[in-house]
């Protein structure tokens, strides 16, 4: 079995909690919300790309 990356559950958990807290506790400044979004999805690209390449 692979080894899962701790870097795609950490890319998951910014975004799903970003998201969550965007649209039911408090509306992110889009200026906060955009980056930090982008950075948990460039976690999940980087170990999916990283990956591919080791295969």
């Amino acid at each position: 079995m692979k080894k899962k990356n701790v870097f795609i559950y950490i890319g998951i958990a910014i975004y799903i909690i970003m998201s969550g807290i965007d649209r039911f506790v408090y509306h992110i400044p889009n200026m906060i919300y955009i980056p930090i979004s982008i950075l948990g999805i460039a976690l999940i690209l980087i170990v999916f790309f990283k990956d591919k390449n080791n295969q």
